[in-house]
C-alpha cells in the first residue's frame, strides 16, 4: 500500500514538474510577443503609451521569474526524492 502512495506522490510531483516547466515555457512565448510587439511600435516612432509597455513588460518578466522559482523548486524536489530512496 506505501509502495502505490509512494509511486503516485512521484506521478504527481512529476506532473507538478512538467506543468510548472510549460507554464513558464507560456509564459516566456508571451514575453517574447511583447517584446517583439514593443520594438515594433518603438521602431514606428509611436510615444504613445511607453510607461503602460514598460509596465506590462515588468509584470511579464516578474511572472517568468516567479515561474522559474517554481519550476527549480519542483525538479529540485524532484530530484530529493530520488536521493532518499
Amino acid at each position: 500500500m506505501i509502495q502505490i502512495l509512494d509511486r503516485r506522490l512521484a506521478d504527481a510531483r512529476h506532473c507538478a514538474a512538467r506543468l510548472t516547466l510549460t507554464v513558464g515555457s507560456v509564459v516566456l512565448l508571451l514575453f517574447a510577443a511583447v517584446a517583439a510587439r514593443w520594438e515594433r511600435v518603438r521602431a514606428s516612432g509611436d510615444q504613445g503609451s511607453e510607461s503602460v509597455d514598460k509596465a506590462v513588460l515588468v509584470a511579464i518578466g516578474l511572472a517568468v521569474a516567479i515561474g522559474l522559482a517554481f519550476a527549480i523548486r519542483a525538479v529540485v524536489q524532484e530530484f530529493q526524492g530520488q536521493i532518499k530512496k
